[in-house]
């Protein structure tokens, strides 16, 4: 005789009871998308406005500015993946502004390009070097892989009794 396969049965749903991240879960992406905006913004007028001046600061400027938009989205997913590209942007973010600081240290820099790495990041005082700490921080500090071996040492102490 030929077998009846059963109906499939809906499958039980799943609760999900987190709530909505708030304070610097919101706060840290939402200075990397504003501060990303800001600097592509300028980075554009100024090199559609470069005139005869060279075009490597101006490229250079639009670079760092859109690495600061990928971090945004980096920080704003925080899936595995983002989140190596969070840290590849962030570690960048925090050398470019000290490698082209130092490179013109004592000397004037060949274009007046106003650049979120140029002089440390002091055309835009000095927010570049800030928000680039902070997203380190930020990054080491909400890494999941952490937060849960921070949660199953606590599981793991004896309790004390009061």
């Amino acid at each position: 005789s030929m077998g009846v396969t059963p109906a499939p049965q809906p499958a039980e749903s799943v609760a999900y009871d987190r709530g909505p991240s708030w304070g610097l879960g919101r706060l840290v992406p939402a200075a990397y998308w504003l501060f990303g905006a800001w600097t592509t913004v300028v980075s554009i007028r100024s090199l559609t406005s470069r005139g005869e001046e060279p075009l490597g600061p101006y490229a250079l400027a639009l670079v760092a500015s859109l690495l600061y938009l990928v971090a945004a989205a980096a920080l704003t997913h925080n899936g595995r993946r983002m989140r190596m590209v969070g840290w590849a942007s962030v570690i960048t973010q925090t050398v470019g502004p000290l490698i082209v600081g130092l490179s013109f240290w004592g000397i004037n820099e060949p274009t007046s390009e106003r650049s979120p790495w140029s002089r440390f990041g002091a055309e835009y005082y000095y927010l570049p070097l800030l928000l680039a700490v902070v997203g380190l921080v930020w990054l080491w500090w909400s890494n999941p892989r952490r937060i849960v071996e921070l949660a199953e040492q606590i599981e793991r102490q004896p309790r004390r009794r009061s």
